[in-house]
């Protein structure tokens, strides 16, 4: 085995192979260390664990889907921005079979705290993209929020949807888009 000092960025990019070829069920140590043709301390020594190469693999799988879709200008106000995070997300579907079922399951028991972490904070960030949509959008009805039904659950509904969608493998998110125009609009 080639023991060869290599970077925090070569372990994860042989972790994204390894992951893409086999899914993240697949990820260990060992594997990754294989996959680098590095010797496992190598990997340790980035990764203290597994749940956090795990947890790297992840979020570099969910920027990858989001930030190098391409820049992107919203046309349509917040249905746009919902439609092209489906589109976005769809396309990563196809280079990341099974992520979105898959991912949350990738992490055994005790890895779980970090891989939620790493989810979380994922989730987060594109949470906060669709309410910036939702607060640009110049069309949405003045009395479409109320007390009871703030921006902030509609946009956490509307990203669980989004999500669920994903999971299922829809090939469309048109029922969503009518709901949001019915509520919104």
């Amino acid at each position: 085995m080639n023991t060869i000092v290599t970077s925090r960025e070569a372990i994860l990019d042989g972790a994204l192979a390894l992951a893409a070829a086999k899914g993240l069920n697949a990820l260990n140590m060992r594997a990754v260390a294989a996959q680098c043709g590095v010797a496992v301390g190598s990997v340790y020594n980035y990764f203290p664990s597994k749940a956090e190469l795990t947890a790297a693999v992840v979020g570099h799988v969910w920027q990858e889907i989001f930030h190098e879709a391409g820049p992107h200008e919203v046309q349509g106000g917040f249905c746009g921005e919902v439609a092209w995070f489906f589109a976005a997300a769809r396309r990563g579907c196809a280079r990341w079979p099974n992520f979105f079922s898959m991912h949350a399951v990738g992490f055994s028991a005790d890895e779980k705290a970090a891989g939620r972490a790493e989810m979380d904070r994922a989730f987060a960030h594109m949470r906060a993209g669709l309410r910036e949509a939702l607060h640009a959008d110049k069309a949405v009805r003045a009395d479409a929020f109320t007390a009871d039904f703030t921006e902030d659950a509609f946009v956490d509904f509307v990203f669980a949807g989004l999500l669920m969608q994903l999971s299922r493998g829809e090939d469309s998110c048109a029922v969503l888009l009518e709901l949001i125009r019915r509520a919104l609009y």
